[in-house]
């Protein structure tokens, strides 16, 4: 039994890594050596999905072990919420959250709770605003790091509202990097070394400890050292325009050449590899101190991210539009984990929620074996007993050969998709909205700092979207699309007009399963 040498586990959420984009996922062009290294001697799962969207949802997805997409969408933490912090509440299990994904942290959100340990390491988006007041150098200009393609004048020769915003935001990312000297000045290689000296230095060596490592990037800014050190980005050394820090979040038609597309993909690839290259140092650490083998270490993503046109965005940059398409939904899930040998590939079908049952797994914590009271105060704990994620130790065991026969994805109140092996199949429910009405309605306004889940807590899902008799008769909405998945993996053919009784089908899986999760 592997648990009888898991002491430790370290779960790490590289947010926005898109899955193709590793080597050991197929990819021959971006280099990642580290995770490849990891994967090859370890457990790589070629089906893992996020289910509901993006960002918030997938935290609280993991934070709880239940799924989102059937309830609600990007909102707080609420005091109905269970979370794996409040499971491990007064056992033998230090907890720290080392991040700085400034979502978790929006106002009310309340995703470091339960943490005996907290640090949270500022600037990236959602945060950058921090630094709105740092001097910049005058040699640094937000219009220097943006394509003069995307900046558009008024009559009287002023940029406009949307100009000014992108040239703002990125004029906060030049005052963090104006005095950049080397790639441990990179987002990803501050918030890695904070989770390595917490692991050195601060925890108490004599007790367990389970490590919630969440570095935002390879997220955008695209700001890989390239961008500082003034070269050629290496995988596209020929580009010649401006550095494209950020881009608007837009339908690309019209407003992004596909040079651009290109350019931005390249950056991000380097952001990637600057990922892999931190992770490797924290793996060799961990190696070094004596943890591997006493350590299960968790590596993922919550989704990847649209970067233009067919198989790269379907034709939007960034999470414009409330899209479930592949490139978005579709992440990497990797696992070390001691007591078991590695070295494979598991084909099956799983989700983000069952992390969190592996995770309670490995602990030994999965059990429905809370105390009635603990302590002189007589305070409650918490058992597992509501979790909907199904720990993945056993298929890793090879006791079984899967965990699922199918994944689901999606917005809370827009769009559902259902992913099986043959095919993929998308329902939606609110498939045009413009970006403006996306940020502030699904994303509770965010980009203003947020509205502690009450804008987004007016998304509904009516019961007549998710009730379906078994058996029943289901109709397909003319929108609808599907995708034969073993030609057609990235969704760019939709086969539903020539195939209606394996849509029907699929949408009839698609609501009973949502049902039974909402009863549940």
């Amino acid at each position: 039994m592997p648990r009888k040498n898991i002491k430790n586990v370290v779960f790490i959420m590289l947010d926005t890594l898109q899955f193709n984009y590793l080597g050991c996922y197929g990819n021959k062009e971006v280099k990642t050596p580290n995770l490849d290294k990891f994967a090859e001697k370890g457990f790589l799962f070629e089906n893992a999905y996020s289910e509901g969207l993006p960002t918030i949802p997938v935290r609280r997805a993991l934070m709880t072990g239940r799924f989102t997409l059937p309830y609600s969408g990007w909102r707080p933490l609420t005091t109905e919420d269970t979370t794996i912090t409040d499971l491990l509440w007064c056992r033998d299990v230090q907890t720290a959250l080392i991040y700085d994904t400034p979502p978790m942290r929006l106002p009310k959100y309340g995703y470091s709770r339960g943490f005996d340990y907290v640090r949270f390491c500022n600037g990236h988006e959602l945060d950058h605003e921090t630094f709105s007041h740092v001097h910049l150098d005058k040699k640094f200009k937000g219009e220097d790091y943006l394509s003069p393609n995307w900046l558009k004048k008024n009559e009287d020769g002023e940029y406009d509202e949307s100009s000014k915003s992108l040239i703002r935001e990125a004029e906060c990312y030049l005052r963090q990097r104006q005095n950049w000297q080397s790639d441990a000045d990179n987002y990803a290689s501050v918030v890695i070394s904070e989770a390595d000296n917490w692991i050195k230095e601060k925890r108490d060596p004599n007790r367990p400890f389970f490590l919630w490592l969440d570095s935002f990037d390879p997220h955008e800014p695209w700001d890989p050292p390239s961008v500082w050190e003034e070269r050629p980005c290496p995988y596209n050394p020929d580009y010649k325009g401006n550095p494209l820090l950020l881009a608007p979040w837009t339908e690309i038609d019209g407003v992004m050449t596909e040079e651009e597309c290109e350019h931005i993909r390249a950056l991000y690839a380097e952001k990637v590899t600057l990922v892999d290259k931190w992770l490797g140092k924290l793996f060799d650490s961990l190696k070094a101190q004596g943890l591997w083998e006493k350590t299960m270490v968790v590596v993922t993503s919550d989704h990847g991210q649209p970067m233009g046109s067919g198989e790269h965005g379907h034709g939007i940059m960034r999470k414009c539009r409330p899209w479930p398409y592949e490139e978005l939904v579709h992440v990497p899930l990797i696992a070390h984990v001691p007591g078991l040998e590695g070295g494979k590939r598991i084909s099956s079908f799983v989700q983000n929620v069952d992390i969190t049952a592996t995770i309670l797994d490995a602990l030994g914590l999965s059990e429905s074996d809370a105390l009635e009271e603990t302590g002189h105060e007589g305070i409650n704990t918490f058992d597992a007993d509501e979790l909907q994620g199904m720990s993945l130790l056993p298929v890793m065991r090879g006791e079984t050969d899967k965990i699922r026969d199918f994944a689901i994805a999606g917005y809370y109140g827009m769009s559902w998709s259902i992913i099986t092996h043959d095919y993929s199949y998308i329902h939606w429910l609110q498939k045009e909205i413009d970006t403006d009405s996306m940020n502030k309605i699904f994303y509770d306004g965010s980009g203003s700092g947020g509205n502690a889940g009450e804008q987004s807590a007016k998304l509904e899902v009516k019961e007549e979207m998710w009730t379906c008799v078994p058996g029943a008769e289901v109709s397909i909405p003319q929108s609808d699309e599907l995708y034969d998945r073993k030609t057609d993996q990235f969704q760019l053919k939709n086969i539903i007009d020539t195939n209606p009784e394996k849509a029907k089908e699929l949408l009839q899986q698609l609501k009973l399963h949502i049902g039974e999760l909402r009863t549940t």
